[in-house]
Order: structure tokens, then C-alpha cells, then sequence
């Protein structure tokens, strides 16, 4: 039986690892400028900036990943549907009290995950990976502890 704060501890475990690839992307951006001879071949400094710029937003959609997977682990007790991703938290919203505050705020992620995935004329405020993972996080807080 999952526990809600199993699920919350997967999105924090996602933020920690970003935390870790983050020192290590800096270092090594650092030391790609000191020494190019360090690259491979085919790739060049400018290609590691950009990676380094992207690297939040990468984690933000994995984080939200582990959300959506447990919020539809949720939903799937008892039921046979699978809606959309909007209307998945509406229904677990209504279902189980979460209120409207922690409801938008999950709403923002998924807004900004899309617009991360997705290219658009207009494209979300970013949010940091620590504010998302609280949003989340508290989302989650509102689920039945055992399911």
C-alpha cells in the first residue's frame, strides 16, 4: 500500500539529484573555460553553457513526472479512467479537500512543465525547482497517508 509521503519523498529525491547535477555542471562548465582540451571531440563550450542553462527546467519536468505518476497511482484506486493531467488534479482536488491555493500552485508547475515541452507564444513565468517541489510537496500533503 503507498504511503503520500513516499511519493513526496521520490519529488524531493529528484531535487536533490538535480542539487548535485547543478555543483556538477557549474564545475564543470568552469573547467571546460580553463581547459577546452577536456571536451570531446564533437562537442564545444557553447553546448555546455546551454546545457547548464536548461538544467533546472529538465529536472522541473521529471519532478513533475514523479508527481503525475503518483497523483495518477492515487486516482487509479478503484477507478478505470485516465484523464488529462489538468482535470487529474481538479478531480483529486474535489476529492480530497486540497484547497484551491495548493490546487493553482500545481496547476503553475504543470503549466510550466508544458511550457517547457511544449514551444508556445506564451510561455510561463519559470519557476525555480525548490518552489516547485514545495507545490508539489504540499499538494501531496492532502492525500489520504495510505492509499
Amino acid at each position: 500500500m503507498p504511503l503520500n509521503h513516499e511519493w513526496q519523498s521520490r519529488i524531493k529525491a529528484v531535487e536533490r539529484e538535480y542539487v548535485a547535477m547543478r555543483q556538477a555542471a557549474d564545475r564543470f562548465r568552469q573547467a571546460a573555460l580553463i581547459d577546452p582540451t577536456i571536451l570531446h571531440v564533437n562537442l564545444r563550450y557553447g553546448e555546455i553553457v546551454v546545457a547548464t542553462k536548461n538544467l533546472e527546467g529538465t529536472y522541473v519536468v521529471r519532478l513533475f513526472a514523479e508527481f503525475e505518476t503518483g497523483a495518477r497511482q492515487y486516482w487509479n484506486v478503484n477507478r478505470d479512467t485516465f484523464p488529462k493531467t489538468v482535470d487529474l488534479l481538479d478531480g483529486l482536488a474535489a476529492r480530497c479537500g486540497i484547497p484551491d491555493p495548493q490546487r493553482e500552485n500545481a496547476h503553475l508547475v504543470r503549466d510550466y512543465r508544458n511550457g517547457l515541452l511544449h514551444e508556445r507564444e506564451d510561455q510561463p513565468e519559470p519557476i525555480p525547482i525548490a518552489t516547485a517541489r514545495s507545490f508539489l510537496c504540499h499538494y501531496f500533503s492532502f492525500l489520504p497517508p495510505h492509499w
